[in-house]
């Protein structure tokens, strides 16, 4: 933790503690900073498949509502997130430009989160919708003035090429640790009775406990890293301000070829993430007709895969460019999309191996995974040195904005669809609403289902990996804009 020196003490002119990143993070230092995780990752399968089940089949909403308050509040944040990236960049304080906007923040994701699961049973149609959009747009708002500056605050803490996938791989073992911990929650203690994921009642302290998670990793990570502001960059001069300055910094980032590869390859990746995510535990209760257990498995087997993702992609790190380790990982994903799926609709797995297939598939998601975002999030670190070689300003908050916005846009816009396909292929809801009537699902209903989660949702992975292979800049195009920057700066390695 800081010391009160530590937390009053300037930070030096644009350029000067570039000494102090030069040197080495210490384990200690990299754990602290990764549990910021916690805040974003616990609440993940809750706003992923969860919500979209727990809005549809138990509360009663349509799938088209639904997904329709899913996706405008993840659009509508995905726009909030370049102001909180240019007020971040631009701000003053003698805590840090960072780490005030991370200490407010986590109060109101934690309440948000656990009101949104605690739904009155009285409220439905648009008293029900309304209440579900209010409840979201708190913790997504909340969750863009934390992440944003957090991650910003992640590509300040070293110029080193190599070191800053070392951070990254930090935040994604604690994207493992929250992982596990929302999956035992869920699958292994609160919706683990007779009625499974059925049960309402459940999903109150479910969402209340990872609540009290999202206070603590908030905690951790924003006051124990106030001693590391001596190595973090100074704020630019003071512009006009405004709105006008927002938007000319915005158009600045687009200037840069590197961030509208990126930009747009993480976009349509997330689309279909979104797509496959939220239709997940519809598919998993009605196609693979699996029960909490069993959805327990799968889900800490995906995060042993992201776990196993990380050593993977650091060991590839030290031996083909990032963009490569991006675009293997991006094609895991969609082969782990596709092939569960294909494999029995073609009636290729026998029976009784549903389970082992889907854990096969989950690891190599997993896996996938991690080395994608070690491989995106370590590139945008590059783009922002290359924009200020280009532009000579430092950018950071507005980068990891703009891969924020896209995830959560096309996220938002994946939510969207995937509540109209259930509408458009007929799936019922509100089948466990009090005295709902039994409705039979029809096969081919299911089957529809299952093509739209799986199959479907690769091919607009496929997409994201054409965009990436147009991506061109590697480790000795990183090495000269760093000799550059140093030279403009007078500084020296």
């Amino acid at each position: 933790m800081a010391n009160a020196e530590d937390i009053i003490a300037p930070i030096g002119p644009h350029g000067d503690n570039h000494q102090a990143r030069s040197k080495r993070l210490s384990i200690g230092v990299l754990a602290v900073y990764g549990s910021g995780m916690l805040v974003q990752d616990t609440l993940g399968l809750g706003l992923g498949s969860l919500l979209l089940f727990y809005l549809t089949i138990i509360c009663g909403m349509s799938g088209s509502a639904a997904g329709l308050a899913l996706g405008m509040a993840l659009v509508v944040d995905s726009f909030i997130d370049p102001l909180v990236g240019s007020v971040s960049d631009n701000s003053r304080s003698r805590h840090g430009r960072r780490h005030p906007f991370m200490i407010l923040s986590a109060i109101p994701i934690a309440i948000g989160f656990g009101l949104l699961f605690s739904i009155p049973t009285q409220l439905t149609g648009w008293g029900l919708f309304a209440f579900a959009m209010v409840m979201l747009m708190l913790v997504r708002v909340g969750l863009s003035f934390f992440q944003v500056p957090y991650i910003a605050l992640g590509a300040e803490l070293s110029d080193d090429y190599a070191e800053r996938s070392t951070i990254v791989a930090s935040r994604v073992l604690f994207t493992v640790v929250a992982g596990l911990a929302a999956a035992i929650l869920a699958y292994g203690v609160f919706l683990k009775g007779h009625d499974g994921q059925l049960n309402r009642a459940a999903y109150a302290p479910y969402a209340w406990t990872c609540s009290a998670l999202v206070l603590l990793g908030a905690a951790v990570a924003s006051f124990g890293t106030l001693g590391m502001r001596d190595r973090l960059h100074a704020p630019p001069d003071a512009g006009s301000g405004g709105v006008t300055q927002i938007l000319a910094e915005v158009a600045e980032v687009f200037r840069n070829r590197s961030f509208c590869i990126l930009f747009s390859s993480c976009l349509i990746l997330f689309i279909g993430l979104g797509v496959a995510g939220q239709l997940g535990l519809h598919a998993n209760t009605y196609f693979w007709k699996l029960q909490p257990p069993e959805l327990l498995k799968i889900t800490l087997v995906l995060s042993v895969g992201y776990f196993l993702g990380v050593f993977i992609a650091a060991f590839l790190a030290g031996r083909l460019e990032k963009r490569t380790v991006a675009l293997l990982g991006i094609s895991m994903i969609g082969l782990s999309q596709f092939g569960p799926v294909s494999l029995k609709l073609l009636g290729v797995i026998p029976p009784g191996s549903e389970v082992a297939t889907l854990m096969v598939g989950g690891t190599i998601g997993g896996i996938g995974a991690a080395c994608a975002l070690i491989g995106f999030q370590s590139m945008m670190a590059d783009a922002a040195d290359e924009h200020e070689h280009l532009f000579g300003a430092r950018r950071e908050g507005l980068y990891f904005a703009g891969i924020s916005f896209s995830a959560k846009a096309s996220s938002g816009l994946g939510a969207i669809i995937a509540g109209v396909i259930l509408d458009v292929i007929g799936f019922p809801h509100g089948l466990e609403t009090p005295g709902a009537p039994h409705v039979a699902i029809p096969l081919e209903t299911v089957q529809k289902l299952a093509l739209s989660h799986g199959p479907g949702a690769a091919m607009i992975t496929a997409v994201s990996v054409a965009i990436l292979t147009l991506y061109r800049r590697g480790k000795s195009d990183h090495e000269d804009v760093r000799a550059a920057l140093l030279a403009k700066r007078g500084t020296f390695d």
